[in-house]
């Protein structure tokens, strides 16, 4: 089990056009026995790599935000654990509208994550009710189809109607805290907040996931795309990353994977013949998505919408041994230059010492590909390792 809260292999980079209202999630260890956290990309306890929601965002027409009826995200975990193959997963679940915000101005105090009932009760109505926690409803989940150390458990949730109605409504409650909070709810976004807890054996895990609902900007305040290639020709909302294929190769020449494995097969790399590895997500270049997005111009102070492509970014896993780089990025980082335009991608696996390859060799890898805006999902593939 890893430490709580240090390094979660869930957490990603701060994204570079970093904001609150982007939908980040960290999966974070919590109850059972505590120990070091070891390298990230090493895999071999109870461990959430990766959380996504289907759809990955929603849309809500301003003008009548309780309109939108089809508002229930399916959420599925990436939970791994080598330790335990071919067991049961079970996990419980809180859900609730993001109250940090409306509930510290509400109240003039901070909050946990989601409230209790003691919380929400003092509150004045509607906020009681529309800010509630639900209780999700305990599942297992078995070891997923074609592999034994692998789950996907999933839970349904997502904001009713009514509550999207109240959180993005254009009418005054009267109260001016509240009032500015649903300001800002139309203008950025507000979320849901997923908070499941899985548990195998002796260990758990907990993953907090984001259901982020947008609004349907009205066509005033989308730019022409004509002026700016950068801008959509539509808004549409968040999709997840498409990962294609992870692709591995024997060696870097120049700094560019070469020598490729053939697709479909699964290699052996040996430690005694200092084989190498390097291994590369594949993805739809769709994945890239251009969106729009409310931002506040500090210097004017006028909220103005900006146009953005987004940065996908993939974290490496295996159950033996280690990954370095342990995450690539699409784009070179504005601090790094590259002579022939080439982003590297991949990323070199480190063996691991030879008491800790698997009795059968075989290693399981996983890269988890995430968005700026919550889209999340991840590919697997296996390969032997041999002393």
């Amino acid at each position: 089990m890893r430490a709580a809260g240090v390094k979660s292999p869930c957490q990603r980079p701060i994204p570079r056009r970093a904001a609150r209202w982007v939908g980040l999630f960290a999966a974070l260890a919590a109850t059972g026995a505590c120990g070091s956290l070891d390298n990230v990309t090493d895999v071999h306890d109870l461990r959430v790599l990766g959380v996504r929601s289907e759809p990955a965002g929603f849309l809500v027409p301003l003008d009548d935000p309780s309109s939108l009826t089809n508002t229930q995200a399916k959420i599925t975990a990436l939970v791994a654990d080598p330790e335990n193959p071919s067991q049961i997963v079970t996990f419980t679940g809180q859900a609730c509208p993001d109250y940090i915000d409306t509930i510290t101005a509400a109240t003039g105090k901070s909050s946990k994550l989601c409230p209790d009932a003691s919380t929400t009760s003092k509150l004045p109505s509607p906020l009681d009710t529309e800010l509630a926690t639900t209780e999700l409803p305990a599942g297992t989940a078995p070891a997923s189809a074609g592999s034994t150390i692998e789950y996907d458990p999933q839970v349904m949730f997502g904001l009713t109607p009514d509550q999207l109605g109240f959180f993005f409504s254009p009418t005054a409650t009267g109260n001016a805290t509240i009032d500015q909070a649903v300001l800002y709810n139309r203008d950025f976004s507000f979320d849901a907040i997923v908070d499941l807890t899985f548990t195998l054996g002796t260990q758990s895990a907990e993953a907090l996931k984001r259901v982020v609902y947008w609004p349907l900007l009205p066509a005033a305040l989308v730019p022409d795309p004509t002026t700016n290639a950068e801008c959509p020709s539509a808004q549409v909302a968040n999709t997840n990353p498409v990962l294609t294929s992870i692709d591995l190769f024997r060696q870097r020449v120049d700094g560019m994977p070469a020598d490729e494995w053939t697709t479909g097969t699964t290699p052996t790399v040996s430690i005694s013949a200092k084989d190498e590895l390097f291994v590369r997500p594949s993805y739809d270049p769709a994945s890239i998505e251009h969106y729009l997005l409310r931002v506040k111009n500090l210097a004017t102070g006028v909220i103005e919408t900006q146009c953005h492509h987004e940065l996908l970014t993939f974290q490496f896993f295996a159950t033996a041994g280690t990954f370095s780089p342990a995450t690539r990025t699409s784009e070179l980082s504005v601090l790094r230059t590259s002579d022939n335009g080439y982003v590297p991608l991949d990323s070199q696996y480190d063996v691991p010492k030879a008491a800790d390859i698997p009795a059968d060799g075989v290693v399981t890898i996983w890269i988890v590909a995430r968005d700026e805006r919550a889209g999340a999902s991840w590919l697997s593939r296996t390969f032997v390792l041999q002393p």
